[in-house]
């Protein structure tokens, strides 16, 4: 039987879930298929710990070569056209140079960017692994003028961060660099009470999503380490060691940061692919792109309804993972010319890491609020993480063994 091509553009989250139950959908299949992996990067990017490497050095690159052997292809480079009608796609590699490629089945799992406040307005944007260094040099370098200040009010203002953004980021970001700067500032024999964080957030509460009772237990843990939140304001500039509020008010600041939430990849609207008007794919409940019969898209680059309930998937891990899981075997099904499965909206949860010791789970469960908070929600927040990035002991075994093979160069 001849083998069909499958193309998954795309290496971050869904992406890479899609091209992993892929791998499973057809491990005993009689179908053969050949899978491509094209990302940009030669690896995958943990995005959603970038706040983490603001205060420290996790390990937020993972080689796809970790992951995939011989059986899946991965080429770095940037996906730039799309030709429905002749099945192939044009890439693009980093030295310039370009390739069209067919294919039988297109997944595009381009995914999404952090957005990024105009560079007038101050502050540092977590967009990256490289803005996140910056901020981390910053925090340091704010500790060490507070050392050699003698004034505590002059400690307070260059101890004092700002994080703008209350989505799960921007708490995460906060709760870390609240634990951070407090022990930072100990150990520099400053007073760690002057160390503070302050969260600003547009809405009138935390998760808004969730029930209130979610995003008042987070406000209370947040408030144990010393973030403060403020509601129902913006920021507008940072300069000066000072951040410039919407209603006119102002907050000192010797750190910004700017967690502003995500985008749709702009690359989306040059495929000539049908989009939204936010910039995300046009896709139907086997998240087949319209006006297409092979071309896919999943994650934060598809705008994806439930066809029952007509709810809107989010932009997050938690709906990336089992759309991939139900692509598959939509593709197995659609390549035997089988109708398959139509999407569904993942049960609502909610996980957010709170600092280093501390995290919070709520799931809504047979008509009641499950939450679990402290060392118990921290240790679902690992999982999450680590699922999403399908991370388990043979992908933490090779990190291991690159990181050792590292520090003896």
């Amino acid at each position: 039987m001849e083998s069909k091509t499958i193309i998954v553009v795309g290496g971050g989250y869904a992406g890479l879930n899609a091209v992993r139950a892929l791998q499973k959908q057809y491990a005993r299949a009689k179908q053969q298929i050949r899978l491509i992996l094209i990302d940009k990067e030669p690896y995958h990017l943990r995005k959603v710990l970038l706040f983490k490497a603001a205060v420290g050095e996790p390990e937020l690159r993972v080689p796809f070569s970790c992951y995939f052997g011989d059986e899946v292809t991965c080429i770095t480079a940037a996906l730039t056209s799309v030709k429905a009608s002749h099945r192939t796609i044009q890439v693009t590699y980093a030295d310039g140079t370009t390739r069209a490629m067919p294919y039988d089945r297109l997944v595009i799992a381009l995914g999404s960017l952090v957005v990024s406040p105009p560079p007038e307005q101050g502050g540092i944007p977590l967009t990256s692994v490289a803005a996140a260094e910056q901020i981390r040099s910053e925090l340091k370098r704010k500790v060490e003028q507070a050392r050699l200040e003698r004034e505590p009010s002059r400690q307070k203002s260059l101890l004092s961060v700002t994080v703008v953004g209350g989505g799960i980021t921007g708490m995460e970001a906060s709760a870390e660099i609240a634990y951070w700067l407090k022990r930072e500032a100990e150990q520099a024999g400053l007073d760690p009470r002057l160390a503070g964080v302050h969260l600003v957030h547009s809405g009138k509460r935390l998760v808004d999503n969730a029930p209130a009772v979610v995003g008042r237990r987070v406000e209370s843990r947040l408030n144990r380490i010393g973030v403060n939140v403020l509601y129902g304001v913006r920021g507008t500039k940072h300069a000066d060691g000072v951040l410039h509020l919407s209603d006119g008010s102002r907050l000192p600041a010797g750190v910004c940061v700017w967690t502003l939430g995500l985008e749709p990849n702009p690359v989306l609207k040059q495929l000539g692919l049908p989009t939204e008007a936010d910039g995300r794919l046009t896709v139907d409940a086997h998240y087949r792109v319209k006006g297409t019969r092979d071309i896919y898209a999943i994650g934060d680059g598809a705008r994806i309804l439930d066809p029952r309930t007509g709810q809107e998937d989010a932009m997050t891990c938690k709906e990336a993972i089992p759309q991939a899981q139900r692509l598959a075997k939509i593709i197995a099904a659609d390549l035997e010319g089988k109708e398959g499965p139509k999407h569904r909206s993942f049960m609502p949860l909610y996980c957010i890491g709170l600092g280093p010791e501390d995290g919070l789970f709520w799931m809504r469960l047979w008509g009641m609020n499950l939450i679990l908070s402290g060392k118990a929600g921290l240790f679902v927040r690992h999982a999450t993480w680590d699922a999403a990035s399908l991370i388990g002991g043979d992908i933490r075994h090779k990190l291991a063994v690159r990181r050792a093979a590292k520090a003896e160069i």
